[in-house]
């Protein structure tokens, strides 16, 4: 699969020693590197998060199954 990237130049306002920390518990290079992984992660833990409240709701599976197809596609 391709993604297309589209490129976002914007002016932040963070707290230095938090984007600090957070560089080098990521080992990121830079800034921009830290904030994208900071967004694609909290992106995954939403998914999952709403993943976890649908199971039960009618699909017929476990969430770990669910998953498991998800990840074979």
């Amino acid at each position: 699969m391709h993604r297309e990237v589209t490129a976002m130049r914007t002016t932040l306002d963070l707290d230095g020693r938090l984007l600090k920390e957070a560089m080098a518990r990521a080992h990121a290079h830079t800034k921009t590197e830290t904030i994208e992984r900071g967004l694609r992660e909290l992106i995954k833990a939403e998914k999952r998060r709403q993943l976890i409240a649908m199971s039960g709701t009618g699909y017929g599976m476990s969430l770990r199954t669910f998953l498991r197809r998800r990840s074979d596609e």
